[in-house]
């Protein structure tokens, strides 16, 4: 990556860092997940091949950042209903050791499946999935057509049944 690439990022950094941190710590309330976070999101701005020809680099910046919290928290909530459910017996039933551990296995295989696919793919899923969206409606959210919905809906599940 060039000099002038990394000067952009540099001076961009510079400049909202704090106010990017801020900004997700009153998202999380947990300065650590924010910190992930906007790390992740420094990390994938710095990774665009030129990212000083954004249009507005703050607000990809900080949209960069909104979608992975808004990931996590959806992320965290279905790892909180899933380990509700496996740890739910009838009469009184206790979970196994083994049950538990493998129940924290296909999370986090689960987890990295969903890490793994591209960014509108993976968009695409969590909002069909977690907030029950219809294509048409992801696909105004995404700027993309329906049919492509469809197709990064059918990805993520191939993509998911090759991975468990």
């Amino acid at each position: 990556m060039g000099n002038l690439h990394s000067n952009f990022v540099l001076e961009l950094f510079r400049e909202q860092a704090t106010p990017l941190l801020k900004y997700l710590t009153a998202r999380f309330k947990d300065r650590d997940d924010a910190a992930d976070i906007a790390q992740e999101a420094w990390l994938r701005l710095y990774r665009l091949e030129h990212p000083e020809n954004l249009d507005n680099p703050k607000a990809f910046l900080f949209q960069t950042a909104s979608n992975l919290a808004v990931d996590r928290l959806r992320r965290q909530r279905l790892e909180q209903r899933f380990h509700e459910r496996e740890l739910c017996f009838p009469q009184g039933e206790s979970a196994s050791a083994e049950r538990v551990a493998a129940a924290h296995e296909t999370l986090a295989r689960l987890g990295d499946a969903l890490n793994e696919l591209p960014e509108n793919c993976r968009q695409a899923f969590v909002l069909h999935r977690g907030r029950d969206m219809s294509y048409q409606e992801i696909a105004i959210e995404l700027g993309v057509s329906a049919s492509m919905v469809e197709k990064y809906i059918i990805r993520a599940l191939k993509h998911f049944r090759d991975q468990l």
